[in-house]
């Protein structure tokens, strides 16, 4: 058989998501193509890369293996369409079939629940015997036995080369989809693989696929001492747990962490502790942001705004944390409330869930009727933070360190300056892209439009 692996097109729906130095292909798609590959002929097409304009070019294809993660359920529809014309089977897996009642009415041919790498040996086998079913339900995956891919198992990618070493996270935040589509367990990969899998990369720059690497400390220290030697700059996303610990701080830092995503959420302890996330302390942050950055280890904040203690004044007091703690990568994102995660039944029960409109889900619109801002006003403080933290001005603010002639804590400091600069550089160009303006006139953390602080 003749297998095409689709990632399809999510640009539109976040600034992150347009970012391809952040947004590498999921692993998924990479360990199928591996094992794929050993019988059949494998095409792999990643749509934030190349988008498929013309489904007939793949008329040679005999399955088409789309995975969805967030926000791809509209383009999903459009590619299951485009290929159910030229007569070609679909099969889906991600978040969008594991929990979307209305993945269940597009015409693939078969729907994959939970992860997918359980049954896929499973899904070619039926595929070739023409039976594909209906549906599949993945069970946990002993990370063990995973294969190894090559840069051939993925299409070209110009930054970074993914790896994973963990699955899951220890902690069950209520808004979190990644912990219940990967069962609430835990497991980390076998050492010995994940070093493996990293010397068959292309260049320097790794990243991990991880929602949580230090999930369990004692396998992240040991993991980040065995990375020393291979001289490579790595980024993941952790809790903030990881800055409470020196030594695991310290051991990052010398391993060639060079970023670390940290879902910092809120400035305010009421909406963490909402979030069941109440291990996670605002006041401590200034504190454990200090540490990492005086290691070398720059740091994605990603903001959720929108939750229901936030009033129109949040959004020039996170811009003030922002640039106080010199954070040096910025999301901001609207509360989400999809199928799958305990805060959608809270608020579907509430009546208080939104139609995103035309465009389907996505982090420009708000699926969920703030308690105390009109939906307007979330949308605009979103805007603002954005326009602002991106400016010139408030840039140079947060980029300090990196803009200095002194070199930065760690391994490769200048090449660490470099990539960060430049990310800084392709978010400018996403945010002016999506607002239809230049950044450059936001230059006070002060300043704010009328009705964003009231």
């Amino acid at each position: 058989m003749h297998v095409l692996f689709v990632n399809p097109d999510v640009r539109s729906k976040s600034i992150i998501y347009g970012n391809r130095m952040l947004n590498p292909v999921p692993v998924n798609l990479a360990y199928r193509a591996a094992s794929t590959a050993r019988d059949h002929t494998v095409t792999l097409i990643d749509e934030n890369a190349t988008s498929i304009t013309d489904c007939s070019a793949f008329r040679d294809v005999d399955l088409i293996a789309i995975t969805s993660k967030f926000f791809a359920e509209h383009r999903v529809a459009e590619l299951v369409g485009g290929f159910q014309e030229l007569g070609k089977p679909c099969v889906i897996d991600g978040y969008f079939p594991s929990f979307e009642p209305a993945a269940s009415r597009l015409s693939a041919a078969s729907l994959i629940r939970g992860e997918v790498e359980s049954v896929w040996s499973q899904v070619l086998d039926d595929a070739e015997r023409g039976r594909l079913r209906p549906h599949y339900t993945g069970q946990p995956v002993d990370l063990s036995t995973v294969p190894l891919y090559r840069p051939s198992d993925l299409p070209q990618h110009d930054y970074v080369f993914p790896v994973e070493a963990t699955r899951g996270c220890p902690f069950k935040c209520n808004f979190c989809i990644e912990t219940r589509y990967h069962h609430e367990t835990f497991r980390t990969r076998p050492i010995d693989h994940v070093i493996d899998q990293i010397d068959l990369r292309t260049g320097n720059f790794v990243q991990f696929a991880d929602i949580n690497i230090v999930g369990n400390p004692r396998y992240a220290q040991t993991l980040f001492h065995e990375l020393e030697p291979l001289g490579v700059l790595w980024g993941s996303q952790a809790t903030i747990t990881i800055a409470q610990r020196e030594t695991l701080v310290e051991s990052a830092a010398r391993s060639g962490c060079m970023l670390v995503f940290i879902g910092l959420e809120s400035i305010s302890r009421e909406n963490l502790t909402a979030s069941e996330k109440g291990w996670s302390r605002p006041p401590d942050y200034r504190e454990l942001i200090a540490r990492l950055h005086d290691a070398g280890i720059g740091v994605i904040g990603s903001f959720v705004l929108g939750f229901d203690s936030d009033t129109p004044s949040v959004f020039a007091r996170t811009l003030e944390f922002v640039v106080e703690n010199e954070i040096e990568i910025c999301h901001f994102n609207p509360l989400v409330a999809e199928p799958g995660v305990p805060i959608y039944e809270q608020y579907r029960s509430r009546g208080r869930l939104r139609d995103p409109g035309p465009g389907g889900p996505s982090h420009f619109t708000a699926s969920v009727e703030p308690a105390q801002m009109s939906v307007t006003q979330l949308l605009d403080g979103l805007e603002y933070l954005y326009t602002h933290t991106y400016s010139r001005e408030l840039t140079k603010q947060r980029l300090r360190r990196h803009l200095s002639p002194d070199p930065l804590p760690g391994p490769q400091s200048d090449a660490k300056k470099q990539a960060i600069v430049g990310l800084n550089v392709a978010y400018r160009r996403a945010v002016e892209q999506h607002y239809g303006t230049r950044v450059n006139s936001a230059t006070s953390a002060s300043s704010h439009p009328q009705g964003i602080v009231q």
